[in-house]
């Protein structure tokens, strides 16, 4: 299947930029909220990662309004338990049946192959088990993982409450096998994602405790993308 060209940087500054006067054009953190999601189910689970390069434009910009709209919504979301995610099927957490009774080719199904669960993930969780974990995606490299997450906590930090709240819900997330959503080195990840941003550390540090907690162990052969 022949997947579209990502956006170019002009067409996704120019996306931001109306994301955030959309955002704006409404006092309401419900409505900002659900402007973010309608955002996020417009580009579809195959183009979540654009919806995060989104997120990195306005991180990556100097335009501080933007960054306390964008990071409050999100921090709404977060009060809410409703994020706007994208679904990583988790390889792994299905298994080989144990017997040798036939059964149907029909039964040969992504499912049987371990491409589900799969679960809507918020940015920080999307980002460690697309870099972690063997997903329908070409794994995220090391350094567009380390880079990608220290811009985004960079952006959430700029509201009390998703400071707050994400750490809560990472740590959280650390202590729960999730469906099999989560490999043991993806939990142990987020846990210390959410231990350095809890203690109040730089992103950039946030980011590198990330990497230091899980040695990488990518497989030999594995292609590695940037975001």
């Amino acid at each position: 299947m022949t997947h579209p060209a990502p956006p170019s940087p002009p067409a996704l500054r120019a996306a931001a930029d109306r994301l955030v006067s959309a955002l704006a054009a409404h006092d309401d953190p419900e409505y900002r909220l659900t402007v973010l999601k309608r955002l996020a189910r417009r580009l579809g689970e195959e183009h979540y990662p654009v919806f995060l390069r989104l997120l990195n434009v306005v991180a990556e910009s100097d335009d501080e309004r933007a960054k306390r709209l964008l990071a409050g919504t999100i921090g709404t979301a977060l009060r809410r338990m409703d994020l706007p995610g994208g679904a990583l099927s988790s390889w792994g957490a299905t298994r080989l049946p144990d017997n040798v009774t036939p059964f149907a080719a029909s039964a040969l199904s992504g499912q049987f192959f371990g491409a589900t669960p799969r679960r809507l993930l918020g940015p920080v969780e999307y980002l460690t088990v697309w870099h972690m974990q063997r997903t329908q995606r070409t794994p995220l490299g090391a350094q567009a993982f380390r880079d990608s997450l220290a811009h985004l906590i960079d952006l959430l930090d700029h509201s009390e409450e998703a400071r707050a709240l994400y750490p809560q819900k990472l740590a959280a997330d650390a202590e729960n096998e999730l469906e099999g959503a989560y490999t043991r080195a993806t939990r142990d990840r987020l846990a210390a994602v959410a231990a350095a941003w809890k203690a109040g550390k730089a992103p950039a540090e946030i980011a590198q405790a990330a990497l230091d907690a899980v040695p990488e162990q990518a497989p030999g052969g594995w292609v590695v993308r940037d975001l």
